[in-house]
């Protein structure tokens, strides 16, 4: 999965500025639907998306 977001963010500079917008905000996957990729709704959840985003957005200003 971070190989797919990794390669979307670098190959579309629009998204890429979005992202690196939120400057050092926690990045959260909001979903009652899901409680591993979003954080279940109440915040029990893993996050694995928000967590995914935040680990691209680092490696993106690392290669800056």
């Amino acid at each position: 999965m971070r190989e797919a977001v990794l390669a979307k963010f670098t190959q579309h500079e629009d998204l890429r500025e979005l992202l690196l917008s939120t400057g050092d905000a926690k990045i959260v996957e909001h979903t009652e639907n899901d409680d591993y990729w979003g954080d279940g709704g109440d915040g029990r959840g893993k996050n694995m998306l928000g967590r995914v985003l935040m680990d691209v957005r680092q490696s993106l200003r690392d290669d800056a």
